[in-house]
């Protein structure tokens, strides 16, 4: 039987600090490897990339009907049961696998037209079929470590995200080097990474997958996802319509310098990611007991982790042009304007990790299509009118903005399934703070002096915003000071020892 729910001995912040350890370690390693892709690939060659990973994924996600949910949801009802719950996954398993299989053959003999039509030939016909490979593998991937994610199992999902990025690195730089590959070389290194990772995440949770079928448990999962289906496929469109209007309006350099803007928000997402990891199952526990006291818990943990998360968009909006500029070449440089508004669409995000829990608890996952059509409007109406004149820049301001409209109509019905006392004008003056902090930052980008000033201006700006949130009480002076001992102690069990032989 596999072992179920090691993490939870270890509690909340160490679960955590083990997922934001695995996914922050990936984003170092993918920022840390630019100087030598920038030198190898060029803004067009990521433009590339960028569309190849969109079409797999997005057209994968779709077809999948989003039963990676419903046995991650169900886990929490059928864990005391097993076997109950390994029918009812490894059907969900079954049917999403003869989907892909079906759609694939679908895809192959259709790529030419799908190439023309929807890339104008940038994306050829043969990496359409790669694309929708690699989106398949990707979403087993993602199928298989959410059950880690909901059974508790920090470690072994760490041991999973760190493998995955050092194996593709690995790969890339082989390809690179030995056949000067530029593209070719991440998309190849993605494939074999993914296909790798599922054998190995396979063998960690053989035990919830059974040869078993259940046509009643099919239906009880698609009852449950199938609201989710629309939401995916506006979800597509939203999520597709800039880099594709992008792609025909100011070409492939500009899809790469939006990919290359939204590659250094990464830091954030990962973390986010990691957080929500450990926040799903907390959310979940907590909302069953159905408490007052539970329910302030839920509050109170929201905003610890929201405000976190809020530092580091800040520090991120701050100092991307330094990174960018030291890890990059010149002809990156303007991928720099494109990461702070970027990052606004994470943390417009950050009220979603709340609302969506409050609607699966709710299982009114219906309430999620009117919330996904507000988004998609609004994004094809920004980018229309954005993109055409400040390209790549536009498209990111579309996004972030469209991000805010799908997140306050998610908020307004989230908290009429499942009331929390949350405090409107208080999530509304975080916002605010961040905003009026944020201003100065492209002034600051055009400020022509020295690094050690607009290094000083930045510094300072990001403490004053740390402070403001300590004594408007988003986050105690306490969690921060045990934050930061925490970093320190691990620190000082990693370079202690090395610093003795010095």
């Amino acid at each position: 039987m596999t072992d179920i729910g090691d993490g939870k001995k270890r509690g909340f912040f160490w679960n955590t600090s083990i997922y934001m350890f695995s996914t922050a370690f990936s984003a170092i390693i993918n920022i840390l490897v630019l100087p030598i892709y920038t030198r190898y690939l060029s803004p067009s060659d990521y433009g590339i990339v960028t569309l190849f990973v969109m079409f797999g994924n997005l057209s994968a996600g779709t077809l999948s009907f989003s039963l990676h949910f419903a046995s991650f949801r169900y886990y929490f009802q059928f864990k005391e049961d097993l076997r109950r719950f390994t029918t009812l996954n490894s059907t969900n398993a079954a049917f999403v696998l003869g989907i892909f299989v079906t759609a694939g053959f679908c895809i192959y003999y259709s790529s030419h037209w799908l190439s023309a039509f929807l890339f104008e030939g940038r994306l050829s016909n043969r990496l359409i079929t790669l694309s929708f490979l690699s989106g398949c593998l990707e979403y087993i991937l993602l199928y298989m470590t959410i059950l880690l994610t909901a059974q508790v199992q920090p470690m072994r999902y760490a041991a999973i995200t760190v493998s995955r990025i050092i194996i593709a690195t690995s790969f890339s730089f082989y390809f690179i080097f030995k056949y000067s590959l530029t593209y070719l070389a991440l998309i190849y290194s993605l494939i074999i990474s993914q296909s790798i990772m599922i054998i190995f995440v396979f063998i960690m949770s053989r035990d919830l997958f059974k040869f078993r079928f259940s046509f009643s448990d099919l239906k009880m999962s698609l009852r449950l996802s199938s609201p989710l289906l629309p939401n995916s496929m506006i979800g597509v469109i939203s999520s597709s319509f800039d880099r594709t209007m992008l792609t025909k309006v100011k070409g492939t350099d500009s899809v790469g310098y939006y990919s290359f803007g939204e590659r250094f928000t990464l830091i954030i997402k990962v973390i986010q990611d990691a957080v929500n990891k450990s926040w799903e199952p907390f959310f979940l526990d907590r909302a069953h007991e159905n408490t007052d006291e539970s329910k302030n818990a839920i509050i109170r943990r929201f905003y610890e982790i929201a405000f976190l998360l809020m530092i580091i968009g800040m520090g991120i909006i701050y100092f991307s042009e330094e990174i960018i500029k030291l890890l990059t070449t010149k002809a990156f440089y303007p991928s720099m304007y494109v990461t702070p508004l970027y990052v606004f669409y994470y943390l417009f995000a950050i009220t979603g990790s709340l609302t969506m829990n409050q609607i699966q608890f709710s299982k009114k996952m219906l309430y999620l299509l009117p919330t996904s059509a507000f988004s998609v409007i609004a994004n094809i109406a920004l980018n229309i009118l954005l993109i055409p004149r400040y390209g790549a820049v536009g498209a990111a301001g579309a996004l972030a903005l469209s991000a805010l409209v799908s997140n306050l109509s998610s908020l307004y019905f989230a908290m009429r399934l499942y009331p929390l006392p949350l405090g409107n004008w208080k999530l509304a003056k975080m916002y605010l703070i961040v905003i009026i902090f944020t201003a100065p930052v492209y002034p600051i980008m055009a400020l022509d002096t020295n690094f050690f000033t607009k290094f000083a201006i930045k510094s300072t700006l990001v403490l004053l915003f740390v402070y403001c949130g300590v004594k408007m009480h988003y986050i105690s002076e306490s969690n921060l000071r045990y934050l930061f001992d925490k970093v320190k102690s691990k620190s000082d069990k990693i370079f202690g020892k090395r610093s003795c032989y010095l």
